[in-house]
């Protein structure tokens, strides 16, 4: 799923390709609405779309105005605009595509094909230069995790645990930190060594080395290097004490 942000003054307008979105690109995920340009600042920082789609004619800070405030752009852009002759300076602020209101169901459904291939060779490449690292040193492999910034590697070593937060995933390091990652425990369950980590439930997978205790107390739960205490379900808890060795 896309990410996305729409960011418009005027409301009807917001509703319009909300629909539209809705019923001609399931593969848009609509995460917040903004009706002006300082709205949807604040909008871009707290939800780190992956896609939005801007306004360009907004009173008091128009569409161009707010993309000079943000430090960067790691999102695909789509304006949208009843005026063409803001066209160019779209496409010079690197624009995935542009589009006209009333907008148009085949030039929507095509400009988000153009923004999925755009985000999809910018993690290609990403990705590329990752395997290219391990491949040289296999012993040291990383796994490369995406952020508002770009991407940041991590060696399976320094995390503990990942717990499933909605369709993100919240990854618990060995320095004590944590990090919000736009992909599904799932996605990111796949990326990590099978033999060193484990499923202990729906929402949450540890690494082996981590777990100090096993309760089974109250349906069993284990507690990690770090304190966190979480609960192993009765379908996972078979397939966790046989790969601690317990069975």
């Amino acid at each position: 799923m896309l990410r996305a942000i729409i960011i418009d003054d005027e409301q009807h307008c917001i509703q319009s390709l909300h629909n539209d979105l809705k019923q001609h690109c399931p593969q848009v995920d609509i995460i917040a609405e903004a009706n002006s340009a300082k709205a949807g600042l604040l909008a871009i920082k707290q939800h780190d779309p992956q896609l939005v789609f801007l306004d360009v004619e907004m009173p008091w800070m128009n569409g161009l105005e707010m993309l000079e405030l943000l430090p960067d752009m790691n999102f695909a852009l789509i304006f949208t605009t009843a005026h063409d002759e803001f066209a160019a300076q779209a496409f010079r602020k690197s624009a995935i595509d542009y589009l006209l209101k009333p907008v148009a169901v085949q030039e929507l459904t095509e400009a988000v094909q153009k923004a999925e291939e755009k985000l999809l060779r910018e993690t290609s490449a990403a990705h590329i230069g990752n395997l290219l690292a391990n491949l040289k040193q296999p012993d040291q492999q990383k796994i490369a995790f995406p952020y508002r910034e770009g991407y940041e590697f991590i060696a399976p070593q320094e995390i503990i645990c990942l717990l499933a937060e909605g369709s993100y995933t919240k990854v618990y390091l060995q320095d004590g930190r944590t990090l919000l990652i736009s992909k599904s425990l799932g996605d990111l369950g796949e990326l990590v060594p099978p033999k060193e980590f484990v499923r202990i439930h729906h929402s949450s997978m540890v690494r082996l080395d981590t777990i100090t205790h096993f309760i089974r107390t109250d349906g069993g739960y284990v507690q990690l290097a770090n304190g966190l205490k979480l609960m192993v379900s009765k379908s996972k808890k078979d397939n966790l004490l046989e790969m601690l060795g317990l069975r």
